[in-house]
């Protein structure tokens, strides 16, 4: 199987607008996260974590960030949509070993591709384990309202299994003179005493985003600014091109 094509194919899916599927450079080009955000969320992503994005309204951006960082998976990790119940219930019955990522469009009542609800999502956040990832979204503003979801019937997902998830990122939408202004209003990592630790969050006022957390490992971090600096610097914005520019950074071998 070319993993490559065939996870291009899973995220192009995921592309509810229409027109080209947008990268982490035209992300931060419109100032929704900031060079310092994507660099974290892209570390995490390489050391294995799931991920969850909310925002309450539709159309606020959720989807397309969760896009933008599964272009930036490791190479050696395939996707899996989860578009029926059976893909998780095979999933758990089998040793995690492989470097999967479980993805579902939408954590979600309706019945489109892709969605989940009920006791899936339990047994979805229930993959987490060993090499295997998921990545997801709902209508959630803030992690309370998040967690309070999942964990309230009729999903009632354990907190433990919520707690698992590495990155967890909020979308804020507003409109003003210039259009519609997306920003990632909060960026939370799990912490290493269990929990997640608020690490950016985005000022209104000012349109501008501050580090109120503990970045991990800063010095680790490094090679990953400097790759998203490239990035913004050469001005690439095809998906497809910062996909290729990824591949070639992880076989670098950054950790």
């Amino acid at each position: 199987m070319d993993i490559e094509r065939w996870n291009r194919e899973q995220i192009e899916m995921l592309n509810q607008r229409g027109g080209r599927t947008l990268s982490i450079v035209d992300l931060i080009a419109a100032g929704t996260l900031s060079i310092e955000m994507a660099a974290c969320g892209m570390r995490a992503m390489a050391r294995g974590a799931s991920i969850l994005t909310g925002a309450r309204p539709g159309g606020a951006g959720k989807t397309t960030l969760m896009a933008t960082f599964l272009n930036l998976l490791p190479p050696d990790v395939r996707i899996v949509t989860v578009d029926r119940r059976s893909v998780t219930v095979r999933a758990l019955a089998e040793p995690p070993t492989e470097r999967l990522c479980y993805l579902a469009h939408e954590i979600g009542s309706g019945h489109w591709h892709g969605y989940i609800w009920g006791r899936q999502v339990a047994e979805f956040l229930a993959l987490i384990e060993g090499p295997r990832r998921v990545a997801s979204c709902l209508h959630a503003d803030t992690l309370g309202e998040l967690t309070d979801i999942l964990t309230s019937p009729p999903l009632e997902v354990s907190e433990e299994a919520v707690r698992r998830v590495g990155l967890v990122m909020f979308m804020h939408a507003d409109r003003g003179s210039r259009g519609i202004r997306r920003r990632v209003a909060s960026f939370y990592l799990a912490g290493p005493e269990g929990g997640h630790e608020l690490v950016f969050e985005w000022d209104a006022r000012s349109d501008a985003f501050r580090q109120v957390g503990e970045i991990p490992d800063p010095r680790g971090l490094e090679p990953y600014r400097q790759f998203v600096e490239r990035l913004v610097e050469e001005g690439d914005v095809l998906s497809e091109v910062v996909r290729q520019k990824a591949v070639e950074f992880y076989r670098s071998g950054p950790k």
